[in-house]
């Protein structure tokens, strides 16, 4: 009886689709997702704080840049022969709205600095009520803010170094129902469902950054360190179904699933950008940019109860992962620019992790965006499609899923973008 209320909290920040590998999120300013996010070795706006922070000592007077992503995801699950029969099970519509919002200064010729505000991992997936998975994930939510003041000094006219704080605090939410086993191999006893919720501790990381900024040529490096967020006072909440048909397991239901408090935490991984800017012709320029994720921090999910005997270990056994993102733009006048990108996000997560709370795939991402100066201000929009394809838990005829809870998903995300500017 004990895997029944283990299985009802073990899940809890194990994730749902995000829009980049993993559960990380790349999109926090317009004219970036234009450009497919590869925007590390140029200053095009104060968003250079959290794409490269060393743009800021590149960037002229006071300046304000924000606004927000509207991503609306899509996901399907085609449950394996013969248990679900091939059946296709969508997620219900849900719209998220990332932010990001920055404010720089510079002080003098060579000194910059500024503070911003983004939520650079998170996910959200809520399946609809007929879904066989429901007991591993029906609704999930993640969400993370780094606060992060940076400040940027050029060594020399066409060189900046750069140098930021990260203070990061996490929320997450999950739903799922809950059954019983009452011996091996028995399908179980549905009954009743959890709310789980928790707000992380602060949290504290750093960047370190350069840019080389020449008049056809730029060069970027960004490294953000790794975070761990602890969730000390997570709570459970229990509802148990009526009228439940069998007494010994109606019995168990109100002796364990007690509402009680759990702790565990999550960690975000390291992050290294390298990039590369050349401008071909004075309105025509082009950047790539390679990413690397350590995501081999997220190995495991230690949970502890206020229960003891519920104390739980999960592997995860997610492996460093890269992407790489090339971005073009071409100003068609001194006040309007289109853009186009491209990304390839390879995912961390390896098959035996795949299931209803992050079904990651390998992605194929495109872009495309127009921005307006007028000016001291500018608006950029963008649109991206994000493509994760479709992937099997079952190989060579053998389900990976540690669950036996195997089938096929297919995801992908349509993004809009939209970004104000002033400086001031």
């Amino acid at each position: 009886m004990k895997r029944s209320a283990v299985l009802c909290l073990a899940l809890v920040l194990l994730g749902s689709p995000a829009f980049a590998g993993g559960f990380n999120i790349y999109e926090f300013g317009g004219r970036a997702t234009g450009m497919g996010g590869a925007v590390a070795a140029r200053p095009w706006d104060a968003s250079t704080l959290f794409y490269n922070p060393s743009g800021v000592a590149f960037l002229d007077g006071t300046r304000f840049y924000g606004g927000t992503t509207l991503i609306l995801p899509t996901a399907k699950f085609v449950g394996a022969a013969p248990i679900f029969n091939n059946t296709v099970y969508s997620t219900k519509d849900a719209i998220f709205t990332p932010i990001g919002i920055y404010f720089s200064h510079k002080f003098s010729d060579a000194l910059g600095a500024g503070i911003s505000v983004t939520n650079p991992f998170g996910l959200g997936i809520e399946w609809t009520e007929d879904f066989p998975g429901r007991g591993i994930s029906r609704n999930v939510l993640l969400q993370s803010f780094y606060i992060s003041p940076v400040v940027a000094y050029k060594v020399s006219p066409n060189l900046s170094l750069g140098v930021g704080l990260d203070i990061v605090l996490s929320s997450v939410m999950l739903e799922r129902n809950v059954y019983i086993f009452d011996s091996e191999g028995s399908p179980g006893y549905e009954v009743g469902k959890v709310n789980l919720e928790a707000n992380s501790r602060m949290a504290m990381g750093f960047t370190l950054s350069a840019m080389y900024r020449g008049d056809r040529l730029g060069l970027g490096l960004m490294y953000r360190h790794k975070v761990n967020n602890q969730f000390k006072d997570g709570t459970a909440d229990f509802t148990i179904f009526d009228n439940l048909s069998v007494p010994n397991v109606a019995a168990v239901a109100q002796n364990v699933l007690q509402d009680q408090k759990a702790s565990t935490e999550i960690a975000y991984p390291n992050i290294f950008v390298a990039g590369v800017y050349y401008k071909v012709t004075p309105k025509f320029g082009v950047e790539f940019d390679y990413l690397w994720f350590g995501w081999s921090v997220f190995d495991q999910i230690n949970l502890d109860f206020e229960n003891d005997a519920l104390d739980l270990t999960i592997d995860e056994n997610y492996r460093d992962a890269w992407q790489i993102r090339i971005g073009a733009h071409y100003d068609l006048s001194e006040r309007l620019s289109l853009r186009a990108g491209y990304i390839y996000d390879r995912t961390p997560q390896p098959i035996e992790s795949v299931s209803p709370l992050l079904p990651d795939n390998n992605r194929n991402d495109y872009s495309f965006g127009v921005g307006y100066n007028f000016g001291k201000y500018q608006l950029d929009l963008s649109y991206m499609l994000v493509d994760a394809g479709e992937r099997s838990t079952v190989e060579n005829g053998v389900g990976k899923n540690p669950e036996g809870f195997n089938g096929t998903y297919s995801s992908r995300a349509n993004l809009f973008a939209v970004s104000f500017g002033i400086q001031f």
